[in-house]
């Protein structure tokens, strides 16, 4: 979230409202980190609306949308979001927004993902979702692999020697990819508590 207002900032209409999606995080026991982005989201003045594909219909989705020019999707298990996201239809319309200059799109870890050609190399046996497709939104052209600072080095490295012709972008905890069109940047995103304004970054 550190590289958040930067990007706010670069884009060419300032997004005022947002859908901000925790589905891929519904598996988990706890998950703090998607309050924590509402806050930061409303500190920044935008408005939020949940979206959770996971009791969404195609027609809840669709409507959320209209009245969205952000769509924020935070982390949790890849394939279970890749799933809800198909099954409502969340796939298609984000895509054809996002390509329409209608809709700006930030995501975190599997969020992160769901924006890749493809979400195949995120499968693991403790993800409860199940999809014949594994396509993703392909709004750029690499996969992400985040968290490389928790012990991850190593692991992605084999997934990027067994993958030569797929690109990637390895990210740490405190690093975001920002993408404009064909361009896209690595920045470091300094960490942000919960008591900072917008103004101030820890």
């Amino acid at each position: 979230m550190g590289a958040f207002p930067g990007w706010l900032d670069e884009l060419s209409r300032r997004p005022r409202h947002a859908a901000l999606v925790p589905t891929a995080a519904n598996p988990l026991p706890h998950a703090p980190w998607v309050p924590h982005i509402a806050r930061q989201l409303r500190a920044y003045g935008i408005s939020v609306d949940y979206l959770d594909l996971e009791r969404a219909t195609p027609t809840m989705v669709a409507t959320v949308l209209v009245g969205a020019d952000l769509v924020f999707v935070t982390g949790g298990y890849p394939m279970f979001l890749l799933e809800q996201a198909q099954r409502t239809g969340f796939l298609e319309l984000v895509r054809q927004q996002v390509h329409q200059g209608q809709l700006a799109y930030a995501g975190m870890s599997a969020g992160a993902a769901l924006a890749g050609p493809d979400l195949a190399l995120y499968q693991s046996p403790d993800d409860p979702g199940n999809v014949r497709d594994s396509s993703g939104l392909a709004l750029v052209p690499f996969c992400t692999l985040s968290h490389v600072n928790r012990g991850r080095r190593t692991h992605y490295a084999k997934i990027i020697t067994a993958h030569p012709t797929q690109r990637f972008v390895v990210l740490t905890d405190e690093q975001a990819v920002v993408i404009a069109g064909d361009r896209w940047q690595v920045r470091e995103s300094l960490l942000i508590s919960d008591e900072d304004s917008p103004q101030r970054v820890m």
